[in-house]
């Protein structure tokens, strides 16, 4: 069995890769800074999952000192417009699971 090739990180890459991920809320980590957000600012877990879906680049994808592939999405749900950062796992399971950091309303 051969190893797999990486995906390159660019944009295109990595919100073809959120997606996959995200089309099975499973593999959706809330981190408690984001569930905290989500409560305060009246944003429901169905919200995330169609912006994680169905965004757009908000700003261009990183890697964090962790090595995971870290971005920002933003979409319009339910007459909302909101941005989700979440960090895509690189470590443990690669490109498995991602994890929701914050997200935020627009102004």
């Amino acid at each position: 069995m051969t190893n797999p090739v990486p995906f390159r990180l660019n944009d295109a890459n990595a919100l073809r890769l959120l997606r996959e991920i995200a089309a099975d809320s499973a593999r959706v980590v809330l981190l408690t800074h984001a569930k905290q957000r989500m409560r305060q600012r009246q944003i429901t877990l169905a919200q995330v999952l169609d912006v994680m879906r169905k965004g757009r680049m908000a700003e261009p994808a990183t890697v964090d000192i962790h090595g995971n592939w870290k971005l920002t999405v933003r979409g319009s749900s339910c007459g909302q417009e909101i941005s989700v950062a979440g960090a895509i796992d690189m470590n443990h399971e690669p490109g498995k699971r991602v994890f929701v950091i914050t997200v935020f309303g627009g102004d």
